[in-house]
C-alpha cells in the first residue's frame, strides 16, 4: 500500500533511477525511483502493490493547449501513456493501481495566479477517476517545493523539502542580486 513520509533527509537503500522533468521511469525492481525540486510540477506515483511493479511520472502542466509535442509534459496525456506502459508488463486491471500525488505548490508569486500546480492537481485527479485509479495518498499544494524517493519494495514514498535561500533561487531563476 503507497504510503506518503514526509521527513527532513532520505538515504536511499537501494540504487536510486532519478526522474526528469517530463520523464517517467517504471520498475519491478526494489529501486528508489526519485524526482526533484517539484514546485508546480506534479508527480503521480502508480503502484501495483501484489507485482511490486511502481510508475513515477514527473509533470509540467495539465493539458496542451494544441498540439502535444512531448505527452509527458502534460498531466491529461502523461498518465493514459504510463497506464499502456504498464499493461505492456502485465497489469490489466487498472482499478488494482493504488496512485499518490506530490507537489502542485505555488513557488513562486509572479505565476500563482495562474493556478498551474492547482490545475496539474484537479487534472490528475479527473484522469485517475476516470481510469478507476484510487488515490492513496497525497501532499500537494502550498508553497514549498518537494523532492521525492519512491521505494518500489515497500510502496513507501518520502518526501523532503529542501530549503533554497535566496542565493539557490537567484541560481535557480536568474534575475536579481543576492
Amino acid at each position: 500500500m503507497l504510503r506518503i513520509k514526509k521527513v527532513n533527509h532520505y538515504t536511499p537503500s537501494h540504487t536510486v533511477v532519478n526522474v526528469g522533468i517530463c520523464e517517467f521511469s517504471i520498475s519491478n525492481n526494489p529501486k528508489v525511483l526519485a524526482t526533484y525540486s517539484l514546485g508546480s510540477c506534479l508527480a503521480i506515483v502508480l503502484y501495483h502493490s501484489i507485482l511490486k511493479i511502481g510508475a513515477l511520472i514527473h509533470t509540467l502542466l495539465p493539458e496542451p493547449k494544441g498540439d502535444v509535442d512531448n505527452p509527458l509534459k502534460y498531466v491529461k496525456t502523461a498518465i493514459p501513456l504510463v497506464l499502456n506502459e504498464l499493461r505492456k508488463r502485465g497489469i490489466n486491471r487498472f482499478n488494482d493501481l493504488e496512485a499518490a500525488l506530490i507537489g502542485g505548490a505555488n513557488i513562486l508569486k509572479a505565476t500563482a495566479s495562474l493556478r498551474i500546480g492547482e490545475k496539474n492537481v484537479e487534472m490528475a485527479k479527473r484522469v485517475l477517476k476516470y481510469y478507476g485509479i484510487e488515490i492513496r495518498d497525497e501532499d500537494v499544494g502550498g508553497n514549498r517545493s518537494r523532492d521525492v524517493f519512491f521505494e518500489i519494495s515497500t510502496g513507501n514514498i518520502y518526501v523532503t523539502s529542501p530549503k533554497l535561500s535566496l542565493v539557490s533561487m537567484t541560481k535557480l531563476f536568474g534575475g536579481g542580486h543576492a
